[in-house]
């Protein structure tokens, strides 16, 4: 299964604590592969600043690395949730 990406914007902007504002969103998020580092595109247009992974049921997710101007990085362990979504500020 292919992992597939949907992004819902949040209207409005939040300012973080050294006083940037930042965008934010969510990326709903389906298809990733268990026990394995997957690489999900967020098509942004910028880098996330931060992320908030929020695994579905069987949770066990994790950061694999820092996102990048192209994509978010996050391993799934064996037997976790192969949806969720990710909130990200950028």
């Amino acid at each position: 299964m292919s992992i597939s990406v949907t992004f819902n914007e949040v209207v409005g902007r939040t300012c973080q604590w050294d006083g940037r504002f930042l965008r934010r969103g969510t990326l709903n998020v389906s298809g990733l592969t268990a026990g394995a580092a997957n690489t999900i595109p967020h098509n942004l247009g910028a880098t996330p600043q931060t992320i908030k992974l929020n695994a579905g049921a069987l949770g066990l997710w994790g950061e694999t690395q820092p996102a990048d101007g192209t994509n978010v990085y996050v391993t799934v362990g064996a037997g976790g949730a192969t949806s969720g979504y990710i909130t990200v500020w950028y």
